[in-house]
């Protein structure tokens, strides 16, 4: 101390005010001990850690992206698998005409009537078939409807009402995928080519062996088998597609899980009381605050007698 310095005096009343202001400060801790047990949280405002607070806020938005991800992997996973099961059944349906289609061409009784007559009521059976199957719904829409939002992508008579291109879902950051095809990539255009519509292949084939006639049988059997299988080579190729654009969205789908429960992970550490530990504090903060309360309490009756 230097010389003439006043020395320091601390009386009890100041020292009973600073353990005043200390135990204001426990109160702000037990209290904040307290509602950290019942949230389960370690940060439940801003101005408890706002350097925390702000880690936590990007956690969270990171959990939601990836969840969001996930799911719009697993709907087009979903969609996919059912576009792909819908185009194997086409192709089922098309191998049925195609085995009655060459059956005609090999059987001695072509130009009989009733035979005729059984292989064309099969081919238009078939192209009703087909229509039932191109319009087949998920979550109410027809999967072969492109971006638009009919409820049928072909009509009655099998003419395409779709729009627009195949749907697509975002399953990473900047990666989007197709989630199934149009009508035409599978069922071929509307017109001569198409194997739907009123003057697709099928029903030409099937108006054909409706004329009866020596010509128009053969023709059916075999320009029409001809377009039918050139037809089928598209499905076929389609089908495959679908089956590894399947594979790759459940690959997304598999990434996106794994991240959702990477950033869980993150998120929990970063926000998660761990209750035994928290109980132990309150408990020490409890403690300690009670027996700064006693001797705050005995300084201020000294203080009040030191007064008197």
């Amino acid at each position: 101390m230097s010389a003439g310095a006043a020395p320091i005096v601390v009386t009890p009343s100041v020292l009973a005010g600073s353990l005043e202001r200390a135990l204001g400060s426990d109160q702000v801790q037990i209290a904040t001990s307290e509602t950290q047990i019942a949230t389960g949280r370690v940060v439940n405002l801003p101005s408890d850690n706002p350097a925390q607070a702000a880690d936590i806020l990007q956690l969270e938005a990171a959990v939601s992206r990836a969840r969001q991800y996930s799911a719009n992997a697993q709907d087009g996973a979903s969609r996919l698998s059912l576009a792909n099961a819908t185009a194997g059944s086409v192709m089922r349906v098309l191998q049925q005409v195609v085995s009655t289609l060459e059956g005609l061409t090999g059987d001695q009784t072509t130009g009989s009537q009733a035979t005729v007559a059984g292989v064309t009521t099969a081919v238009e059976s078939a192209r009703t078939q087909l229509i039932d199957l191109a319009n087949t719904l998920y979550a109410g829409q027809a999967i072969f409807s492109g971006t638009g939002t009919p409820r049928r992508a072909y009509g009655p008579t099998g003419t395409y009402v779709g729009a627009g291109t195949a749907p697509t879902r975002t399953v990473a950051p900047a990666t989007q995928v197709a989630v199934s095809v149009t009508g035409p990539a599978v069922f071929g255009p509307t017109g001569p080519t198409g194997l739907l519509g009123k003057t697709g292949i099928l029903a030409t084939i099937a108006a054909d062996l409706a004329k009866g006639t020596s010509a128009s049988v053969s023709k059916a059997a075999t320009t029409g088998l001809s377009s039918l299988e050139t037809a089928m080579s598209k499905v076929e190729a389609q089908a495959g597609q679908l089956g590894a654009d399947q594979q790759a969205i459940q690959g997304f789908a598999e990434q996106a899980s794994a991240a959702v429960t990477s950033f869980e992970q993150e998120l929990s550490a970063a926000q998660d009381v761990t209750m035994a530990q928290a109980i132990t504090n309150l408990q020490a903060q409890q403690t300690a605050y009670k027996a700064a309360l006693y001797v705050t309490s005995q300084l201020n009756a000294v203080s009040l007698l030191t007064y008197l």
